[in-house]
């Protein structure tokens, strides 16, 4: 009977170890259609490329992730096919605060890549 209460009184224990979220925001300033190609970890882990600049509604792509350490990593191919030369700031918000920030250049008539990373603890 012993036995039996204790089995039971850990079956019936709470987990007391909750899921902890931590928002992930990927930025672009001056998104145009001269980027190319946009490469970004999702909350998986998994790259994700995307070609069409507007899926980054206002610049912006937000994910919640639970996995740490986590590295959030975004990469930009531009293309520019115009006389002056394009600027994109890009960064990586971890719960609203700037962690990683660059600016990438592009001269005329020339592609570029840009990176941007930080590991979530």
């Amino acid at each position: 009977m012993i036995a039996l209460t204790s089995i039971m009184g850990l079956s019936c224990e709470k987990n007391s170890e909750e899921v902890s979220f931590t928002e992930v925001e990927y930025g672009i300033l001056g998104i145009d259609e001269h980027i190319y190609s946009i490469t970004y970890t999702d909350a998986s882990g998994n790259p994700i490329v995307v070609d069409d600049p507007s899926t980054f509604v206002n610049g912006s792509k937000k994910l919640s992730v639970s996995t740490k350490p986590f590295t959030a990593r975004m990469q930009l191919t531009i293309n520019n096919n115009t006389s002056d030369t394009k600027s994109y700031t890009i960064g990586i918000l971890i719960n609203g605060e700037p962690k990683a920030i660059t600016t990438v250049y592009c001269a005329p008539f020339d592609f570029a890549i840009g990176e941007v990373e930080f590991i979530v603890q």
